[in-house]
């Protein structure tokens, strides 16, 4: 047997095992069953008329591969496929090198898409702004890569630097931007007392320690007068999903905060915890387009329970729990088995949250090129920001009705335009 057709054989093997325990996974009746074999024989016809057929002797394994990852990329853009050298670096380095860039992205439709960048970090001072769309890493397209590659791909060592090629809304060519990685720095809690005895909390990521500081931060506003909190959570994406528990838990003090569920992942509900105080000052919560992750399990448990308004326009949605599934050839999947549900139980990878009221972000028409608008984190707080102005006429006046709804044009996407264990969104 030559190497030629061993190689031809295994791929196959590999593919075909894949497919079908991804069919038994997927798939729960006999019928289902059924269909997957008869697809299974459709690709082996496909395989061997590229085998016979093609220009050129194609590379089967690598045909095999791109198959493979083009299986769990119409999954979701979370789920990844790990070759057999792959998963033995991501088993000798799971975590991710200590310095970043400061990007949080996802993929839609095979585009990668920035949605929030970190404030201070070397992306946001090379001017790259949530809805950027990111082409390629070094010589490597992203549309091939999942989101959990290219995050590795972003992450290394201090001081190093990378090469990432990116599409802005008004220009059509990629721009070449090379970035410094460092150690991330991530923002404290700004907190401000504002009219009306208003105390204004901006959180623009939840990293360890984050409901610490919110606690804190809301101790010390009331300490000098506050007697409402608006809690601004606008282009915060990633972070720890206890912290956004733990968050949560400082409002509620009860009830559902978001459960976990899959096919073959049994409901896992998670409630607010006993705190040393819950706060129970009128509360109002402020998202965007660039809100995502577990900033979007404390706006829904907060909607879901009641416990305030949610001011804004709907969030990103990010939202699926990981497992990691070694496969025989050495290969490995880390595969989505579960999503995070809101108390209302809309998914929230799939919906994101609908504020229950909808207010826009004021756009500034810049006088000269590069000049900043209001949506970006420098004028959250500021007193231009309607977002902000709404949230305060609301804990104003209490009785105004509050409409849910959603606006039209964010359906299917973002307005305006995740690793193992926990919600899936690339980190900064």
């Amino acid at each position: 047997m030559t190497n030629r057709i061993r190689i031809t054989l295994v791929s196959i093997s590999s593919l075909l095992v894949l497919y079908v325990f991804l069919g038994g996974l997927l798939g729960k009746s006999d019928s289902n069953s059924e269909k997957t074999y008869r697809d299974l024989g459709v690709y082996s016809e496909v395989l061997n008329r590229i085998n016979l057929d093609y220009v050129t002797e194609p590379d089967l394994k690598k045909v095999t591969d791109g198959a493979i990852r083009g299986l769990l990329e119409a999954l979701d853009p979370y789920s990844t496929y790990f070759t057999p050298a792959e998963y033995k670096a991501y088993q000798e380095h799971p975590d991710l090198g200590p310095a970043r860039v400061g990007i949080y992205l996802s993929k839609r439709s095979g585009y990668v898409t920035v949605v929030s960048v970190l404030p201070g970090s070397p992306a946001e001072k090379a001017g790259i702004r949530a809805g950027d769309l990111i082409d390629r890493v070094e010589a490597s397209p992203t549309r091939e890569l999942s989101v959990l590659q290219i995050e590795r791909l972003l992450a290394g060592a201090p001081d190093t630097t990378v090469k990432i090629y990116v599409v802005r809304e008004a220009r059509g060519e990629p721009e070449p931007i090379s970035l410094t990685r460092t150690l991330p720095n991530y923002p404290p809690v700004v907190a401000k007392l504002l009219e009306d005895g208003d105390g204004y909390l901006r959180v623009s990521t939840f990293d360890k320690g984050k409901a610490r500081q919110i606690a804190a931060k809301i101790k010390e506003l009331q300490s000098n007068g506050a007697h409402k909190v608006i809690l601004d959570l606008r282009n915060c994406a990633g972070g720890d999903v206890q912290e956004a528990i733990d968050t949560a838990s400082l409002f509620l003090g009860k009830g559902l905060i978001t459960y976990l569920s899959g096919q073959r992942y049994p409901r896992q509900d998670i409630t607010a915890h006993p705190t040393d105080g819950v706060f129970d000052l009128p509360l109002a919560v402020l998202i965007n387009q660039s809100t995502a992750g577990p900033a979007e399990l404390v706006a829904s448990a907060v909607l879901g329970n009641k416990r305030g308004e949610v001011v804004g326009v709907r969030s990103f949605g990010v939202g699926v729990f990981q497992k990691l599934i070694p496969v025989g050839d050495g290969s490995a999947l880390l595969l989505s088995v579960a999503k995070y549900y809101g108390p209302d139980g809309k998914s929230i990878n799939d919906n994101g949250v609908t504020p229950s009221v909808v207010q826009t972000a004021e756009v500034a028409m810049p006088e000269a090129e590069g000049e900043e608008d209001l949506q970006n984190p420098e004028h959250f707080g500021g007193k231009d920001d309607l977002q902000l102005r709404k949230a305060i006429e609301i804990l104003t006046h209490p009785s105004a009705p509050a409409k849910a709804a959603d606006l039209d044009h964010c359906k299917g996407g973002p307005c305006g335009s995740q690793i193992g264990g926990g919600m899936a969104l690339a980190a900064a």
